[in-house]
């Protein structure tokens, strides 16, 4: 059940393109903090600029770009391999519309106004380890955007409660040193709480350059996720490299 679980999950956020178009302000307590307790920075997490939607207006990434973003297994340290996740069309709904953006990006679907790249998927041992990660082009002010919503939603969710396939579970949201190298970047880890005393922990980096976004999960367990800082720093570096080839 836990496995089955795990893997659904793993493959919904697989095959998600990170619709966080809900708004993200909103609630009772607008200018404040969300009933629940505002989710502040954890010690040493970072972005490298703040999002702005008047940042100057920048070209999309070409198909060729999006490409040559992506991660390839000569990349990775040794012992992952190539996968694919099967589609999981699940559809994660939240009760607090300022959070919506978690919900979404546990959900199947297409980002509004951005062209997508295919996901780069890998995996480890038997499947004990995974990585998912895709590209994403926007235009006008669009990536500045996309991370703006999502910045505002991990200040302002620091607990999500959410419900798929009639299943209630709990979502706990915190920020992470992001990668350094773009223009701007920003990390954190989801808390998943799939069903009583089990929770799994998928760590998540997102960087922009122009018009172009990144975004990379990792699902391993907590002792892995050393690994992760690595991994969102060669992740960035090679996006960035192709943004702006």
């Amino acid at each position: 059940m836990r496995t089955r679980i795990r893997r659904g999950l793993a493959a919904a956020l697989a095959v998600s393109a990170l619709s966080l178009t809900a708004a993200c302000g909103g609630g009772d307590e607008k200018g404040g903090a969300a009933k629940d307790g505002a989710a502040k920075p954890a010690a040493g997490a970072t972005t490298t600029a703040a999002p702005t939607s008047e940042a100057p207006a920048a070209k999309p990434l070409t198909d060729a770009q999006m490409k040559a973003a992506l991660l390839e297994l000569k990349d990775l340290p040794s012992g992952w391999k190539t996968t694919k996740h099967p589609d999981a069309p699940t559809v994660y709904k939240t009760s607090k519309t300022e959070c919506q953006p978690f919900a979404d990006m546990m959900s199947n679907g297409e980002t509004a106004g951005a062209t997508q790249s295919p996901s780069a998927d890998f995996a480890r041992g038997n499947n004990d380890a995974e990585i998912t990660e895709r590209v994403l082009s926007f235009t006008g002010t669009g990536a500045a955007d996309h991370l703006k919503q999502l910045n505002t939603a991990l200040d302002t969710c620091a607990e999500i409660p959410v419900e798929a396939d009639g299943q209630k579970m709990k979502i706990t949201a915190k920020k992470r040193p992001a990668p350094q190298g773009a223009e701007e970047a920003l990390a954190f880890t989801l808390g998943v709480e799939v069903s009583p005393g089990i929770t799994i922990a998928p760590n998540f980096a997102y960087a922009r350059q122009g018009n172009g976004v990144v975004r990379l999960m990792v699902l391993a367990a907590p002792a892995a996720n050393k690994d992760f800082d690595e991994l969102a720093k060669t992740a960035t570096d090679k996006f960035v490299k192709a943004a702006q080839g």
